[in-house]
């Protein structure tokens, strides 16, 4: 082989995911997600589910239902392995409480690890074998550096978030708050004293807090990590009361998600930027990672899918 064909062999083998290795017998792999309400954990079982289709293997998705809570989630856990599965996939809502619980019992099984979306807090990253997902740190740069784009002299920025325990929304303010300077009144941006906001995973009362936000002239831009305003019906009529603050930009609104509900908000103008995470994609590596698993194989300890953003002034 020339040294060309070898180099060409070395990227690929460290580049692209791990391929599904052939079995006789049929495997189950359990999607755990943050909550099976949430719409966004369909998205990335559909993708997984259709992806294990094709090889003759079995996904399913389980979690607690209504507000996400880590006490359901552990129970979920521990009953998808009472179903004996090859191995499971987790978005992280409490990463002490697992490892103290549910997950004594998945190391004890061997039961194979990965996570995605919200993965383990660093102490308790042994736990998985690989991360699949978005850098949310960079996807809270991004946020601010976004928020710099549009309001350029600073000012204060309101943040929103779900729960104050769940690690990929930190890690997303974490990385706000670094671009923005956060803490440093030299840098020219505040934060708002009572951010992060957090709506336990309620759209009504993150629409609540979203009109305070709005209503407060002290606040300039807010910025939600996530999509829980958005989600609730009574958002676009909320934004339109305030569309002359939108439009001269008086008010910024910046939001993580870009599920179909907030992207058909966005193209009506109701949103500044919408920042879209590929969560079918999260979907096909956990299956395909699992798989290898199974098969005794390795993947990558960080495996980092892409977002996408999207600005009012470019629809």
């Amino acid at each position: 082989m020339s040294s060309a064909s070898l180099l060409l062999a070395a990227f690929l083998a460290a580049f692209l995911p791990p391929a599904v290795p052939a079995r006789a017998e049929k495997q189950l792999y359990v999607i755990v997600a943050k909550s099976v309400s949430d719409a966004n954990f369909h998205r990335v079982y559909d993708a997984a589910r259709e992806e294990a289709r094709r090889n003759g293997d079995r996904v399913i998705l389980t979690g607690g239902e209504g507000k996400a809570h880590f006490r359901l989630q552990d129970r979920a856990v521990r009953e998808a392995l009472r179903r004996k599965p090859d191995g499971l996939a987790i978005s992280v809502l409490r990463s002490r409480y697992l490892a103290e619980n549910s997950f004594r019992d998945v190391a004890r099984d061997r039961v194979p690890v990965v996570t995605f979306d919200s993965d383990f807090t660093e102490q308790y990253r042994g736990l998985r074998t690989g991360y699949i997902g978005t850098d949310n740190v960079e996807l809270g740069r991004v946020l601010g550096r976004e928020a710099i784009r549009l309001r350029p002299p600073g000012g204060t920025v309101a943040v929103m978030t779900g729960g104050l325990d769940d690690t990929n929304l930190n890690d997303r303010i974490r990385g706000l708050g670094e671009v923005l300077d956060l803490g440093r009144e030299v840098c020219g941006w505040r934060l708002d004293p009572r951010s992060p906001l957090p709506c336990r995973d309620s759209y009504p009362q993150a629409l609540e807090q979203l009109q305070a936000l709005l209503e407060d002239p002290a606040v300039d831009v807010i910025v939600s990590v996530g999509w829980w305003a958005q989600m609730d019906e009574g958002y676009e009529q909320l934004i339109r009361n305030h569309m002359k603050q939108m439009d001269d930009k008086t008010k910024i609104v910046i939001f993580a998600g870009a599920h179909p509900t907030q992207l058909a908000l966005f193209c009506k103008g109701l949103s500044h930027v919408n920042i879209g995470l590929d969560f079918e994609e999260m979907g096909r590596l956990c299956y395909r990672y699992l798989a290898v698993l199974a098969g005794g194989g390795t993947v990558p300890s960080e495996t980092w899918t892409g977002f996408k953003v999207y600005r009012r002034e470019d629809r």
